[in-house]
């Protein structure tokens, strides 16, 4: 790790106020947006400050209860919320074509994607469903395959849009740049860590994963219109520290930031004007920053490596899509 990749990740430690925030967000009326996680902690405020704007969300998650929860808050805080649901697990690659095809089989266009769901250091050995480990199915495989439904709605969307308006957003983590395997990010011999690794190199994979889709994905759809993305959240309270217990937990918690800022970074990737096509496969910093991308993960993720990471994902989904 580079020296500025430390300073990077040190930073979000003192990240300072969000430089984008609702105030500043544009009307959205007419807009559809897609959160994954979006009924409970940085998904919750991403949702919120979208329909504060008068967008339309559709929430995808993988829990009934924690949707009606949601969605009941949302409408509570804003009462005119136009709020929809899909129910899908990306712990289980067979639910996902079942549970998009609601969103797909209505009348409604595509503004942005924000593949904001994930899992952090569960349980050694927690699995997905089809057998991967657990992040990598869930932070990884899962979102590739949902993406893959909603990719003609989304550049149908950017064909009429106004230009750069259209986005995803592929949320990763300072993990990426300080946890994920040399050489990379990817640990090509193991990738399924079937010989087990340490815990946090194992999240920093997913992480890092997660950048390669956002560089990845421009880079198959050159002619598109959408702007794809990733993004560090930054140091923030949310439901991915449920796995944190006892001392660690303790720790982590003295030195997190409010939830809604987590949403900041995430919109300052949706929204703000600046971004353009060219600027696919930005990592977006906390609280709203251009940042940087581990020098060996963007060389990888734009070479031979970025191909392989590609290729294997489309033979693990083919028998879903």
């Amino acid at each position: 790790m580079a020296f500025a990749d430390f300073l990077q990740g040190a930073r979000n430690f003192c990240a300072g106020k969000p430089t984008y925030t609702e105030d500043e967000y544009p009307d959205l009326t007419g807009r559809v947006y897609i959160v994954t996680g979006g009924c409970t902690g940085i998904g919750y405020y991403v949702s919120k400050f979208l329909l504060l704007k008068n967008a339309k969300v559709w929430i995808a998650a993988r829990s009934q209860a924690k949707i009606d929860s949601g969605i009941a808050q949302l409408k509570k805080e804003v009462p005119n919320a136009d709020v929809d649901f899909i129910v899908v697990d990306f712990g289980d690659l067979a639910s996902i074509k079942p549970g998009v095809q609601k969103f797909l089989d209505s009348p409604d266009q595509l503004n942005g994607v924000v593949h904001n769901a994930g899992v952090m250091t569960p349980p050694a050995g927690s699995l997905s469903k089809q057998g991967y480990e657990q992040q990598l199915g869930v932070n990884n495989i899962g979102p590739f395959l949902l993406q893959k439904f909603l990719d003609d709605k989304l550049i149908a969307t950017a064909k009429t849009a106004p230009a750069n308006s259209v986005r995803i957003l592929w949320v990763s983590s300072s993990a990426a740049g300080g946890m994920a395997p040399k050489n990379g990010g990817i640990n090509w011999k193991d990738i399924n860590f079937k010989k087990g690794g340490a815990a946090w190199t194992i999240y920093g994979q997913s992480k890092a994963i997660n950048i390669y889709e956002a560089i990845l994905w421009a880079k198959k759809h050159l002619d598109s219109g959408v702007v794809s993305l990733t993004c560090d959240p930054g140091n923030i309270r949310s439901e991915l520290q449920r796995h944190m217990t006892g001392f660690q937990g303790f720790i982590v918690d003295k030195i997190l930031y409010p939830t809604p800022y987590g949403a900041y970074t995430e919109l300052f990737g949706v929204l703000h004007p600046s971004f353009t096509t060219e600027d696919s496969g930005t990592f977006i910093i906390p609280f709203g920053h251009r940042g940087r991308v581990r020098e060996d993960i963007k060389v990888a993720a734009n070479g031979e490596n970025g191909e392989k990471l590609w290729n294997w994902l489309d033979e693990q989904v083919k028998p879903y899509a």
